[in-house]
């Protein structure tokens, strides 16, 4: 009888706890245990060497080239002889010397109203080679010494160039002084120990009386051999996707209004237009001198296809001669000729006669009417680039 109740309690042990097993063992599987999950990454767009912060959208009107920051871009294949040799060299184009107001910084002369500190914007074709730092140099008779200051620099393989941007003098860097002033830009590298000079040039420094009266002038860089010498040349709109032709020239006074037509065989083919001041708005006699981008869309080199943009026009499969003919603040003010080859071409020579390091060709403008400015017309024999005139080269 003893062992029989002993027998019975353990088998009803082992039943209590066989059946709290299945209770436990089937809530286990209701309840759903959550594993977490591991998210993935995400793809990030991998930097580009020449990323580069969007352009201000205030600039100067004069400055020649319309991307208008410090850039490392690809070299030009024509006019660039130098560079191609595995030497830097400056765009001739590209040299701007203008002056600047001082800021007023604790360095600023008390009188710093009636003077001026010199600036520059230039672009380099590569190579840059590592430890390089951009400098320029400027004086006058009776102070050589007027200033001497660092640009911006970085490391360029050849094949590529660098635009330096408005690179100014200090505040200690001033004078009252009006005439031509020498300049020079330079290229050291205490690595290598060596100091090259890239480009030498005069600009003429001059001064007018502005609004606010004689206590307060306003000094500018006469430019006026700029007027005559215009460009050519094939370039990628971003906008577009696409390269296509264009013509440049320069102009005096405050941005206009201005239409390019472009003809060949005296049939318009394309035009061009942009907002600017007309009628009394405009003033030609201001101190300034403004460069006209005038972009034929539609306007290839080779055939577009059936994708390309209206006209569709290839120049290769025209060549000859074409005009533009351009009105500023609607009135016909220049006009620009030039012989197109059979491959599309129209280098007439003049930009690698005279190593204007670019890919722009060279073109003579044709300035129509009268502005009623009177304006230095044979200033490009002289001052052309700043004291560096063309060989070959001949205004209408």
């Amino acid at each position: 009888m003893k062992i029989s109740k002993v027998l019975l309690t353990a088998l009803h042990a082992l039943g209590s706890a066989m059946l709290l097993l299945f209770f436990i063992g089937n809530a286990s599987a209701q309840l759903p245990i959550k594993i977490p999950k591991v998210s993935k990454p995400k793809a990030q767009p991998t930097p580009t060497e020449d990323a580069q912060p969007a352009p201000a959208s205030e600039t100067r009107p004069s400055q020649p080239q319309p991307d208008y920051r410090d850039t490392a871009k690809p070299v030009p294949s024509a006019g660039n002889s130098a560079a191609q040799e595995g030497q830097p060299t400056i765009a001739k184009d590209s040299v701007q010397v203008f002056t600047a107001n001082i800021s007023g910084s604790l360095d600023a002369p008390k009188d710093k109203q009636l003077q001026w500190k010199p600036g520059i914007s230039f672009r380099v074709n590569g190579p840059i080679a590592s430890g390089s730092q951009l400098w320029v140099e400027f004086g006058y008779p009776g102070r050589m010494n007027l200033a001497k200051f660092d640009c911006n620099t970085r490391e360029i393989a050849q094949g590529k160039w660098w635009q330096v941007s408005e690179c100014t003098a200090t505040d200690k860097m001033t004078t009252p002084y009006v005439g031509p002033v020498d300049f020079s830009i330079h290229l050291r590298n205490e690595l290598q120990a060596t100091t090259v000079t890239l480009f030498t040039g005069k600009a003429k420094v001059a001064k007018f009386i502005g609004p606010a009266g004689p206590q307060y002038p306003e000094f500018y860089v006469d430019e006026d051999w700029r007027i005559p010498i215009g460009y050519v040349f094939y370039e990628h709109s971003s906008g577009h996707r696409a390269t296509f032709l264009n013509v440049g020239f320069w102009y005096r006074g405050n941005t206009a209004t201005l239409e390019a037509h472009l003809f060949y065989r005296g049939k318009e083919i394309a035009k061009y237009d942009s907002a600017g001041n007309e009628g009394s708005d405009w003033n030609p006699a201001k101190h300034q001198w403004g460069f006209a981008n005038c972009q034929f869309v539609g306007v290839y080199k080779d055939d577009p296809g059936e994708d390309g943009y209206d006209p569709r026009f290839a120049v290769a499969k025209n060549p000859g001669e074409y005009e533009v003919k351009v009105l500023v603040a609607h009135h016909l003010a220049r006009s620009l000729k030039f012989m197109v080859n059979a491959d599309g071409s129209f280098d007439n020579g003049i930009a690698n006669a005279n190593k204007l390091g670019s890919d722009r060709v060279i073109v003579p403008v044709q300035v129509i009417g009268d502005s009623g400015v009177p304006w230095d017309r044979t200033a490009w024999k002289t001052d052309a680039f700043y004291g560096n005139p063309l060989t070959g080269f001949s205004a209408p």
